[in-house]
């Protein structure tokens, strides 16, 4: 009786002493299937746009109108202590202007660029199975891939690295008559 009583207590303290280290490890890292996307309205067509190369997304604070500036250019934002250029991505697209931009997302690295969009919809994640590199039906340069949900349209993704790049480069050009 006192071997099977100590096997049994042997038994025990090993499960007590497993229990008590399971929580001393890290949880095991939990994948998310695909890649995180925003899908928003722009111009009044939907849009994704990678979330990864997003710094924030707020609603459009009070904006600050420049004269004599690109049509695309709808002014300036403060921002926790920064002022922030806001691009209007329908017009940047070639997109129709007629809904109130009501969304500032944030890219870039140290300087930051908005981008204003009319809408939010959500987030979404889609596999790699789902992301399709070309096959937009805007056939503009910026939208360089496209989601492919089930029974829904192609979702047109936008690079938003390239063009924050090319607003950046546009801002640094010298301006002609000036």
């Amino acid at each position: 009786m006192s071997l099977s009583r100590t096997r049994m207590s042997l038994r025990l303290d090993e499960l007590r002493d497993s229990f008590d280290a399971s929580f001393s490890r890290p949880p095991p890292p939990q994948q998310e299937p695909g890649e995180a996307l925003l899908r928003l309205r722009v111009g009044g067509a939907p849009l994704a746009v990678r979330l990864g190369h997003l710094s924030g997304l707020h609603l459009m604070p009070r904006l600050v109108r420049l004269p004599d500036s690109p049509a695309a250019l709808l002014g300036v934002v403060g921002l926790r202590g920064q002022l922030i250029a806001v691009h209007d991505l329908a017009a940047l697209l070639g997109l129709p202007q007629g809904e109130t931009p009501r969304w500032l997302l944030l890219a870039g690295g140290t300087r930051r660029v908005g981008l204003a969009a009319s809408g939010f919809e959500g987030q979404m994640r889609a596999t790699r199975e789902q992301m399709k590199p070309g096959g937009s039906s805007a056939s503009h340069p910026l939208l360089s891939a496209s989601v492919l949900l089930p029974d829904v349209p192609p979702l047109p993704v936008l690079d938003v690295d390239s063009l924050v790049r090319k607003l950046l480069e546009e801002a640094a050009a010298p301006q002609q008559g000036r």
